[in-house]
């Protein structure tokens, strides 16, 4: 038997064909690319991509069509990037595109956003689709429901192991792309919004302003005060990937494609990086059992290196050898620590969103439905505190706090089930925002008990939760780490059983109402509340103060104190530990709608949320009973803004453990202001 196992195996081996798939942001890196032994090459538009910092990279739609008879005269395949987040506005115009990449045969789109995902499906475009390491996809139950969607490959999130990625390729059946080589993000993908919420520029646009690349000091979260005599530095920096020595790791693992980042990188970098990764692609196909690294060809790969290299978590948890504190290599810092704008108390006499309505023509209406508000929480007491201050809707958290000493045992959430029904209200399950296989056979224990508990629905975070929800008959909502802009991901979201969608956290005024006008699912939105900037596999804490990972013997510093990064301004980001040792890095400002509750009413949007799972009960309650009484204002009074009383937003502002701002409503991350332009804000 182990014979025939043996064999089985090298006869697969020995039909093994892998793709080494290599970028190209202009003409002569795509030559020679190609050139050096790339089977594919992965390009861009001057739209509708994730490299949009410079206007002389990507191709021109007559550039895009010499090059899919370029590429295929040379026998290999181009994949064009249609991957950033887009909005309703844009939709029409990525219909052209899409059309015209089918009319010119381009070999595979590469997609992460669901609305476009829908209308490649919606229009019967045929061209392969490869999903983005943009949409996260990290668990098998997300890679099914690609599948099932029509997606023939995916790009897995860079932040999940190898062994994690041969399980989805083994039980999803699909085809699984890597990357091998290149920058890295300290973020999950798909999941950064500290730069389109700082600076309207969006790294789920393809314009991010990499604060991950800022100069942090970790600090005490109260007080801002240093820890002992603890390394400063660039905490948050990512060294480059470079998995050119486990070559037979990955195929092993079953990854079919090997993928290359750098399409903002010159032609001769490129060719020389493709060129190595060839040559030993095909040594070892040639004969496995002879294989060895030739060390000159990695020396060379080395000596141009641009950053210093990293396996990043394809072996090991997250650590701290995977950042280079330094900065010493770092190539470019696109932005330096910025002050994040303030509300203050002349701001609430000044509604912004008035003059956005004039421009983008919403009109009032006396007729609207009034929204319900919803509150999350993350303890009992607080529970009690938001249903007695008029709370309609209850979400428990799905992210516990380990240094706060927070645990819901099953008959915890019955006993909330049972008193938010008793009031005459609903009450939803919040699930973990990231969730690899054990951390999804967790959530299929707590669906269990929430059918039990008579849970009125669960709040998901992935298409993967999505599909186990739907699996136990519950309920669905979608939070917004689903990243919804347009409608067409709605859609998308409806026919895969959500019953509502909550719009991204870098979602405008604007395109809010337009989400709320036009959805057939309830539209909610965070009116108030700490906004994630980014989340780390990374214990921020853990690196710094004992160099130790979750998988090591680590002492859990993260329960002794609370923590928080501080950059060059100032600027305090408190940082919060789950349950699963992930860092949820926070913004210094939280975002506060309160007194500009009258536009947000006249959106249209169904649910208004408050996330209060980081506040203490005392502040849940009097965040509750403001927000309660003012609805009930705009209720009253539909055509009339009447400003919050001073006294209530100096106790507001006085029990807050942040100052406030208006978070990504303010930006336009589709219209984003010039590069330029953000240097000097920052400046200021």
């Amino acid at each position: 038997m182990n014979t025939f196992f043996q064999k089985k195996d090298i006869m697969k081996l020995s039909e093994t064909k892998i793709e080494l798939l290599a970028p190209a942001g202009r003409w002569e890196a795509l030559t020679a690319v190609t050139d050096a032994g790339a089977d594919a090459v992965y390009i861009g538009g001057k739209h509708f991509n994730m490299r949009l910092h410079r206007s002389d990279f990507n191709f021109t739609d007559e550039q895009i069509a010499e090059a899919v008879h370029y590429v295929h005269s040379k026998k290999a395949k181009l994949y064009i990037t249609v991957n950033n987040l887009l909005c309703n506005d844009e939709m029409n115009e990525v219909g052209r595109f899409l059309n015209f990449l089918s009319e010119i045969r381009v070999d595979a789109i590469i997609v992460q956003d669901m609305g476009v995902l829908h209308l490649i499906r919606k229009m019967g475009i045929s061209t392969p689709v490869h999903i983005s390491t943009m949409m996260n996809i990290h668990n098998v139950e997300s890679a099914l429901t690609l599948k099932e969607l029509g997606v023939s490959r995916i790009v897995t999130s860079r932040d999940i192991s190898l062994a994690q990625v041969k399980e989805i390729r083994e039980k999803a059946g699909i085809e699984v792309e890597y990357f091998v080589q290149g920058d890295m993000c300290i973020c999950q993908s798909g999941q950064c919004y500290a730069s389109g919420v700082l600076f309207g520029k969006s790294a789920n646009r393809g314009e991010c302003m990499k604060p991950c690349r800022w100069y942090y000091t970790l600090v005490e979260g109260v007080s801002g005060q240093p820890i002992g005599d603890l390394p400063s530095g660039h905490l948050l920096a990512m060294k480059d990937m470079c998995l050119l020595r486990h070559i037979p790791d990955l195929i092993h693992a079953g990854v079919c494609s090997f993928k290359i980042e750098g399409r903002m990188r010159h032609a001769d970098f490129l060719k020389e990086v493709v060129g190595i990764y060839r040559e030993a692609i095909d040594t070892y196909l040639d004969n496995p059992a002879a294989y060895y690294l030739n060390f000159t060809e990695y020396e060379q790969l080395y000596n141009h290196r641009v950053r210093e290299f990293t396996t990043s978590m394809a072996f090991t948890p997250a650590s701290a050898s995977l950042v280079d504190i330094s900065g010493s290599r770092e190539p470019l810092f696109l932005s330096r620590a910025a002050k994040e704008k303030s509300l203050t108390k002349e701001d609430i006499y000044n509604d912004p969103f008035e003059e956005v309505s004039v421009t983008s023509q919403v009109q009032r209406d006396s007729n609207l439905p009034h929204p319900l508000l919803s509150v999350k929480v993350s303890s009992m007491n607080a529970l009690k505190a938001a249903l007695d201050e008029g709370a309609d809707r209850i979400y428990i958290s799905g992210e516990v706090s380990p240094l706060k000493k927070e645990f819901w045992a099953k008959t915890s959430y019955r006993e909330a089930c049972k008193r938010v029904h008793d009031a005459g209200k609903t009450i939803g399950i919040g699930t973990p925002r990231i969730a690899n296989s054990r951390e999804m056979a967790d959530m299929a224990w707590l669906f269990e008990h929430a059918v039990s508990s008579d849970i009125d629905y669960v709040l998901v975070h992935n298409l993967g939760a999505i599909r186990l929800a739907r699996e136990f008959g519950l309920k669905i909502l979608g939070d917004y780490s689903l990243n919804v802009l347009n409608i067409q991901a709605v859609n998308l979201l409806e026919e895969s059983g959500v019953s509502g969608v909550t719009a991204s956290l870098e979602c405008s005024y604007k395109h809010l109402k337009q989400l709320s006008d036009r959805a057939p699912l309830p539209v909610e939105c965070v009116v108030h509340g700490p906004v994630p900037g980014m989340i780390l596999e990374h214990c921020i804490p853990a690196m710094v103060t004992s160099k130790s990972h979750k998988k090591d013997h680590c002492r859990q510093v993260c329960q002794y104190m609370g923590y928080a990064l501080k950059d060059e301004r100032g600027e305090i980001r408190p940082i919060e530990l789950d349950q699963y040792c992930r860092t949820h890095l926070l913004l210094a400002r939280d975002i506060c709608l309160l007194p500009y509750l009258h536009s947000f009413v006249q959106t249209g949007v169904k649910v208004l949320r408050i996330e209060a799972q980081y506040y203490d009960d005392s502040l849940v309650k009097t965040l509750v009973r403001m927000y309660h009484k003012y609805l009930g204002v705009c209720a009253e009074h539909p055509n009339i803004s009447l400003p919050i009383q001073e006294s209530e937003w100096d106790v507001l502002t006085e029990n807050s453990p942040r100052e406030f701002n208006l978070g990504g409503y303010v930006q336009d991350v589709t219209h984003s202001k010039s590069t330029a332009e953000v240097m000097k804000s920052i400046r200021k």
